[in-house]
């Protein structure tokens, strides 16, 4: 569903959440990659937090598109 947006100050609220919100996303998949790495509880590896990988990376990846989408919109209106 796309949104009619009719000026720039709303594209840019947009760009603007969805900026704030890749960041969070990326931040939390490098800190279960770290985690990964260092291990928890004594155990090493990726399975356990495979899924949740899969998850934010799914999560980022549609973030971006979001986020592409109103730099577009941003460029059109300005």
């Amino acid at each position: 569903m796309e949104i009619a947006t009719t000026t720039l100050e709303q594209a840019l609220f947009w760009m603007n959440i969805y900026r704030d919100l890749l960041a969070v996303d990326e931040n939390a998949l490098e800190r279960m990659r770290t985690l990964i790495v260092e291990g928890t509880n004594g155990a090493r590896g990726d399975a356990p937090y495979r899924p949740d990988v899969e998850l934010v990376t799914g999560e980022i990846d549609r973030v971006r598109a979001r986020l592409d989408h109103w730099l577009a919109q941003v460029d059109l209106l300005s």
